[in-house]
This record gives C-alpha cells, structure tokens and sequence, in this order.
C-alpha cells in the first residue's frame, strides 16, 4: 500500500537531521491509522509542536521588535536582531520557513486524514467540522508567519505524496494578497457565526475562559483573519470580523471605562498567564526536577545583572541580586543575564517619555513612590535596596533610579542615557536562562487597534477616534477627537500608529505593522539608534530572504530578487 509522504516544501536545512534531498515520510500509512476522533486528535497535535519550534526561543521576538523604531539590541553576534542577513546568512528566516511549511504540510495531509476518517464513519460531522476548522486555523496561522515575515511564498492546500513532490517542491511565489484572501475566505466560513454565512465551527469563547485547553480556537482565527484583512485593505471584512471578537470579549467603544476594570493592565506583563484579555500566548513552564519548557525573552529585557559579588553576615558572601546597580529581590540570585535590548531615544523621549501620565511608561515613572499598575514597558527606577544594603533593612527599601540614572532627578532627566525595558518582559525568580513566562503574541486591545484603523480607513474617524480611545483611557490618556487632530484621517492615523507603539510594545507586532503600512525603511531608518543596525539596514529587509538553499532546490521558481539590488 502506498505510504503518504510527508514532504517539507522549503523546509529541511541544516537546522533538522535530514537533508533537502531526502524524502521524509509518516510512519503510519495510509488507511492503516486516523480511524476514529482520538487517533485524528493525535495528528492534529503534532501540528501545534511546530509553532513551539518557531517561537518558543528568542530570534522571532528580535526580528520583530528589535529591528523597527522602537527597540535595538547592541550585540553583534545577533544577526537577526541588527540585520546582519542575507539569502546564504538567512537567520531566523531559515527556522520560520522550515518549520512553517512542515506546520502546512502536516495541516493539509490532516484535514485530508480527517475527510477520509468521516466518510469511513470513525468521526461525526460535527467532530470532523470540529477538527477541520482547528486544522484550518493553524494552518492560516503559519501562513500568517510566513507571509508577514517573507512577503509573497509558494501557496499549497492538497497532500504531498510521491506523485506530486517535485512539482510541489518547484511552486514559484504567490502574491501574498492572493494567499491572504483565499485564507480570509476560508477561516470566514469556518468561524463566522451561522448568521453571518459562517459555520460558527468553534466555541464562541475567550482563548483563556475554563478550562484553558490552549488549542487554536475561534478567538485566534478571528484575529488572524483580522490582520490578514487589514494586510489586504479588506476593510468592510476586518470590521465584520473583530465585531465578533467583541461579541466574545466585549464592547467597550462606547464605554471605554468599563475596559479597564474588565482588562487590568497589570494582567499585561508577561509573568502573569493566561489572563482573561489575551487571545494567544506562548506557554512556558519551569520546574527545577521536571519537565522544562522554556523561552529566552527575559535574559535580553532584563537590566544588567551586576557580577560583583556582595558581602553578606560574618564576612561571607551573598549571591548578588543587583540589577542595574540596585538589589531587586524579587529577580531572585540565579538569573543569567545576556545583553539587554532597550528602547530608541525615540520611543522614550517621545512614543512614551518619563513625565507622561501614561501608566505604560514605567511603574515608577513621573516621580511615583509606589506601583502605578501600569504595563511596565519601561523602567527608569524601581523600588529596590541599595547594593551595600545587604540587611535588607525596611527602610532601604524606597524607589530608587537605576545605576546609570544615579544623577538624574525628576527635573534633570538629560543625566538619564536611557530606562531599561519594564518588568512587562522580567521573569521573577528566574533560573539561569530558563524563562518560563509566556510571551503574549495576541491580545483583545491588538483588535480595538485595528478595529480602529479599519474604521479610520472606512472614512469613519469619529468611530476610529472612540476605538482608539479604550487603550488610551485605561493607559490614564485623555481621549482624542477627531477635532484634535482638524479632522485630519492621516494624523488620526499616526495616533493609532503611536498608541499601538505603545500598547503592544514587545509583542511580535511592531514590525509587521510598520511593513503593512508601507513605512518600515524609513522609521527604522530614522530612529532606531542602536550601535550595529543602521550599518545593516536596507529597504530589502522588510521581508527576510527565502533561504539559498531553497532557492537551490526549487530549481530556480524561487528568488530573492530585492536581496539583489
């Protein structure tokens, strides 16, 4: 019988144990297994291992974040986080396209699996319904990645096997705009509610709501047919979509209060799991005699972790807690700390600057003595003990500025090089490297934003204006109005630019956003004053190059044709 090969499109470089030129196959073959619903649950698992592959380390959220007008990282051993790549030097770009189109791969030889499954009578309707539309969506998903990431890729829905292989493996670029919509089209007809034409194929529930199964579900299409329809100006549909988000998570244009006292900003940070406004997170986990899953993101976002070590009780020598040249307790000892990202002189002295009522800039930002409960995007000072304090004595515990902020005063802040990134990305008590928080990739404010923007682009600007104004009013802003900005949609435009800057500062987004509005070059060209990046830069590395070797194997249909100007 014949055996169904499992074929990577682009997929196994140096990265993986198999060559470009072997042929992997299933160990199961055809019609032998996926005879019943738990079989078919065992396939669609193995989908979901390949996003941990793409995300779970550290280089995406660099590619991302570390790369725009906002944020850099000074260590020219990261190449993905300074530019330094090219088709042969490709960079994280090789592991998004590996493990992406083996996630496509294994999508489209499921739901093939699922079909034959229901017509055999091992699963109902509604279970394959069930199983098609999660496959459906972690398939748009990794479209979702490579898109953004590489532009225009090759687009493919039917099951490699021996027959098709090599003309597969030879599939040229497809506009991006096309791939989109075909899966706009679909994750609509899936999800959509019954009264909206869709098959509403999943629970109408929030990602995080009991119990927390974390499997792609009906909030996490919904955004992704959300981004892709802003991606695409398909902007009536983007506003059809995130309305069904708000019939889940709520409607809050109209009470922009309300969003605050639903959504805490304090459940914002990346230590804090599972909270009720995240739509889709990375899950991390630490135990120190069990399994680990971890990520990377805190080693490069804390403050420096002084090496010096501090004199403790009877001549002994307690193990540092210094961070930035002050003792935070709750960092624990044991972290290990490589060289921190920080934000642009941009992004602080103007996105989110010190005296700013803005709860995002900083827990201890504009002379505050205790927590404001913001987000923590930024720290200048923390509440911590002196670094001879190693009593750790009441009284020395007080906000104090960070080592390099030592001569700087609420008034004299030109003595400030520049805040460390906040406590949204720390991981208290971290063991070495092993940061168990969970990054957030999606969050309910993400679609106020763009519903925002859809609205704005609609030619509706007092309805963008009260979007825009949900983020704004639970960060402590005043609202906007249209009138603020003489009615002007561009300028109105440039508000949601700056209030998604800082809303969803580190969150895989800014880079992707800035390509989507045509302005990625130019900002990052501009403002993003780190050490090794403006000497990198070029317009060609808006999208990240499809690997040479890819290149190689398809026999030509691929190109990097911007990497050759």
């Amino acid at each position: 019988m014949m055996k169904r090969y499992f074929v990577i499109i682009a997929a196994a470089l140096s990265l993986c144990s198999c060559s470009l030129k072997e042929k992997p196959f299933s160990s199961s073959a055809e019609g032998e297994y996926y005879k019943n619903y738990t079989q078919c649950r065992t396939g669609v698992n193995a989908c979901y291992n390949l996003i941990r592959s793409i995300l779970g380390g550290h280089n995406v959220w660099l590619a991302t974040e570390c790369t725009t007008d906002c944020m850099y990282l000074n260590l020219s051993t990261m190449d993905n986080a300074i530019l330094n790549i090219s088709p042969t030097r490709p960079g994280v770009g090789a592991v998004i396209w590996q493990y992406a189109y083996m996630g496509v791969m294994r999508s489209n030889s499921m739901l093939a699996a699922v079909d034959a499954c229901l017509a055999e009578g091992g699963i109902t309707a509604q279970e394959a319904l069930s199983l098609s539309a999660e496959l459906v969506t972690l398939r748009a998903f990794f479209y979702y990645l490579l898109t953004c990431t590489f532009g225009d890729v090759p687009y493919y829905t039917e099951v490699v096997d021996e027959n098709n292989r090599a003309r597969i493996a030879s599939l040229p670029r497809m506009p991006a705009s096309e791939t989109r919509d075909a899966i706009i089209d679909e994750l609509m007809h899936y999800v959509m509610p019954q009264d909206l034409g869709g098959l509403a194929a999943m629970p109408f529930k929030r990602s995080y709501d009991a119990p927390v199964d974390n499997r792609m579900n009906a909030p996490i299409a919904l955004m992704l047919a959300a981004k892709m329809c802003l991606w695409n100006s398909r902007w009536d549909d983007a506003v059809k979509v995130i309305s069904v988000l708000e019939d889940i998570y709520g409607h809050y244009a109209d009470n922009p209060e309300a969003f605050g006292a639903d959504y805490k900003m304090t459940d914002i940070p990346f230590s804090q799991k599972y909270t009720k406004e995240s739509i889709l997170e990375i899950p991390n986990v630490f135990e120190e005699y069990g399994n680990q899953q971890t990520g990377y993101i805190a080693v490069v976002t804390t403050p420096s972790k002084s090496t010096d070590e501090v004199e403790g009780d009877e001549g002994e020598y307690a193990i540092s807690d210094l961070y930035g040249g002050i003792a935070i307790p709750e960092l624990g000892t044991n972290a290990r700390i490589s060289t921190s990202a920080r934000p642009t002189s941009y992004y602080f002295q103007t996105v989110l600057p010190y005296d700013s009522p803005d709860l995002r800039s900083g827990e201890y930002s504009a002379g505050a003595e205790e927590a404001r409960g913001g987000s923590g995007n930024l720290a200048w000072r923390w509440k911590a003990y002196a670094r001879d304090d190693t009593q750790r004595l009441p009284e020395d515990h007080k906000v104090r500025w960070f080592k390099q902020s030592s001569a700087a005063t609420a008034a004299n802040l030109d003595a400030v090089q520049r805040p460390w990134l906040g406590n949204k990305f720390w991981c208290p008590g971290m063991y070495y490297t092993m940061d168990s928080n969970n990054p957030k990739f999606f969050r309910f404010a993400d679609a106020l934003l763009m519903m925002a923007e859809a609205q704005l682009r609609s030619g509706n600007l007092d309805r963008a204006a009260d979007y825009l104004n949900v983020t704004r009013v639970r960060a402590g802003l005043q609202k906007l109005t249209p009138d603020a900005v003489d009615g002007n949609a561009e300028a109105l435009m440039e508000e949601i630019r700056l209030e998604r800057a800082r809303e969803l500062f580190g969150e895989f987004q800014r880079k992707f956003d800035l390509v989507r509005w045509g302005i990625w070059y130019e900002r990052t060209l501009a403002y993003n004053d780190g050490l090794y990046l403006p000497d990198y830069i070029r317009p060609c590395h808006r999208y990240l190059p499809i690997p040479a070797e890819q290149v190689t194997y398809s026999g030509g249909a691929l190109d990097n044709s911007e990497y050759g100007e």
